[in-house]
């Protein structure tokens, strides 16, 4: 795969701000007509939602999110549904002035945005959220900060008898802070943004609203990872008919020090049960030895000592890819060194100890949020506070760098960045690492590149938990993989 794919891309606020201008400026399309594409976008694709409300009442801000909350109105007035709009003072654009007389001239009821009160929304309304837009940088202060916790304490009180749509954002929101309010559907407009990426609403929840914008034409370097189908992981499992264990996938997973079996035996049985051709188990600890063994006697395990030379174990020269790290204690990791062909694969254990000598384009680390401030000697609040460092930090390594969390992203040697966006709750649980690192480990071995294995795992990974019932183990997860397999 091309470290230029054909990938929906992803904008910073900054640039989604000159993406806009762009727009404005080189295809001639006024400011004031993209804000009705957007209006009438947002009601075409949520009609139902408008149709169904009692009544819509529509926060609107100042600048241009709340012109599109005008604009929204205009709409929907015209349609002959119940509408109020409730409006924050200011020097107004002349896009929004105009959506906002057009409401005037409708006689739409508008009122003081500070009279609006939480007890005034009723169950079976829609409250639309237009009052900031992306570009905010907070703390949240005064009259928003007021009203913001008023929607907060509405939806507190009716719960699921209230729908939040939030316009292009959710107001006020930061993915290092506490949400402000809990939204039901975010309506994005122009471009995908990457703080909008982090609210945790499901992929259902999210519409995109492209109004014109020619987004693949900017130079950006930030993507969206798409989910594989179910028909994609299906075939990229098949064996050819001619095919043999080597061509099936080799790996050698090295962890499972003592009390800590589980990890590596997670691993290797995802990389197995997924048709891997061969593999080898290293592990420090007898114990482990003998659990492998029991669990499945044809496993190809042998003990690992720290004093032994890479020679001593031969089939590491034949493994396509080595994963390193899986319940691997400080104690027991092993100082030697890897061919340069080989593919590595360094999770837990095996990230406080790295080497220089094994960082390039053939390596990736999959940390979490905590592993990571380790390695880089800072702590972050979240994931998104730490984008910047860590696309540094893989570009001057040279390696590919997996930063898991409710979002992942992965980062690559030339500094493009790859987020994946589907929130999957049945996931944040003790072992989906181990589950991960293995699952990576098989596409490594089948032959697909960086980028391509990580879309294969994550898809994978989200297929298999949305079969499980409840809140699943780990091994409950990797079991569902038969179903793809029968």
């Amino acid at each position: 795969m091309s470290e230029s794919p054909d990938f929906q891309v992803l904008f910073s606020e900054e640039e989604a701000k000159l993406l806009d201008e762009q727009t404005i400026r080189e295809r001639k399309i006024s400011g004031t007509l993209l804000m009705g594409f957007a209006a009438l976008s947002i009601f075409k694709t949520w009609e139902g939602v408008f149709r169904a409300a009692e009544k819509i009442i529509i926060l609107c801000g100042s600048g241009n999110n709340g012109g599109d909350g005008y604009a929204l109105a205009q709409f929907l007035r015209a349609e002959g549904l119940k509408v109020e709009i409730y409006s924050k003072q200011g020097n107004f654009s002349e896009e929004t002035k105009y959506y906002k007389n057009l409401t005037e001239e409708l006689k739409i009821p508008n009122f003081p945005l500070e009279k609006f009160k939480s007890d005034l929304v009723n169950p079976g309304e829609v409250l639309v959220d237009s009052l900031l837009g992306t570009g905010f940088k907070g703390p949240l202060s005064g009259e928003i900060s007021d009203i913001i916790a008023k929607i907060q304490a509405a939806k507190e009180r009716l719960k699921d008898s209230l729908l939040v749509l939030s316009i292009d954002a959710v107001s006020g929101y930061s993915p290092d802070e506490k949400i402000p309010f809990a939204a039901d559907i975010l309506a994005e407009i122009g471009s995908p943004k990457i703080k909008n990426v982090f609210y945790p609403l499901s992929k259902e929840k999210k519409s995109f609203h492209p109004i014109g914008f020619v987004r693949q034409e900017f130079q950006t370097s930030k993507y969206l990872l798409p989910r594989a189908s179910r028909e994609e992981l299906v075939s990229k499992l098949a064996r050819a008919k001619d095919s043999h264990k080597y061509k099936n996938g080799s790996a050698v997973f090295v962890g499972g020090s003592e009390g800590m079996s589980g990890a590596i035996l997670s691993s290797a049985l995802a990389f197995q049960e997924l048709g891997g051709g061969i593999s080898q188990i290293l592990t420090p600890s007898a114990t482990t030895l003998t659990k492998i063994l029991k669990k499945d006697p044809s496993f190809m395990v042998s003990g690992l000592e720290t004093s032994k030379k890479p020679t001593d174990y031969p089939f590491l020269k034949k493994a396509s890819v080595v994963c390193v790290g899986p319940g691997l204690a400080s104690s027991d990791f092993p100082h030697f060194s890897f061919s340069k062909e080989t593919t590595l694969v360094f999770d837990a254990g095996a990230l406080k100890y790295l080497d220089e000598k094994h960082l390039g384009p053939h390596t990736i680390l999959t940390p979490h949020l905590g592993e990571w401030s380790v390695i880089s000697g800072k702590k972050y609040p979240s994931v998104y506070s730490a984008l910047e460092d860590a696309s540094v930090w893989a570009k001057e390594k040279n390696c590919y760098l997996l930063l898991k969390g409710p979002v992942s992203i992965l980062f690559s040697p030339k500094g493009i960045s790859y987020f994946w966006e589907f929130q999957e709750p049945k996931l944040a649980v003790m072992g989906t690492g181990d589950l991960l690192v293995g699952i990576l480990t098989f596409f490594l071995s089948r032959g697909e590149d960086m980028i391509e294995s990580v879309r294969l795992s994550q898809s994978l990974m989200l297929y298999c938990a949305e079969l499980c019932k409840g809140y699943p183990t780990a091994s409950r997860i990797r079991k569902k993989v038969r179903t793809l397999l029968v």
